[in-house]
């Protein structure tokens, strides 16, 4: 499928040297919508299910993107990881 693929590909590009948490380290499980900026200029829809901030205070999230069949951790970039309002919130 073409966009599993192109989703694999953003996702393998922001994990790149993104490290994984330990498991004993304190996760947030969360859910929370997402639209991650894709280089041709578009949103690509996808979801925050964890967040965890190491030692260094670098935060990662663990994400999944619509598209792409397993999350991976990678580092919390706001300029291209926009958390998106929902109702209530």
């Amino acid at each position: 499928m073409r966009g599993e693929s192109a989703a694999m590909r953003l996702l393998e590009e922001l994990a790149t040297g993104c490290p994984s948490p330990d498991p004993d380290d304190r996760i947030q499980h969360a859910y929370r919508p997402v639209a991650v900026s894709h280089h041709a200029g578009w949103p690509w829809p996808g979801t925050v299910t964890a967040w965890w901030t190491g030692p260094s205070g670098t935060t990662l999230c663990r994400l999944r993107l619509s598209g792409a069949p397993a999350p991976r951790w990678v580092v919390h970039d706001p300029d291209r990881i926009a958390l998106l309002v929902q109702e209530g919130i």
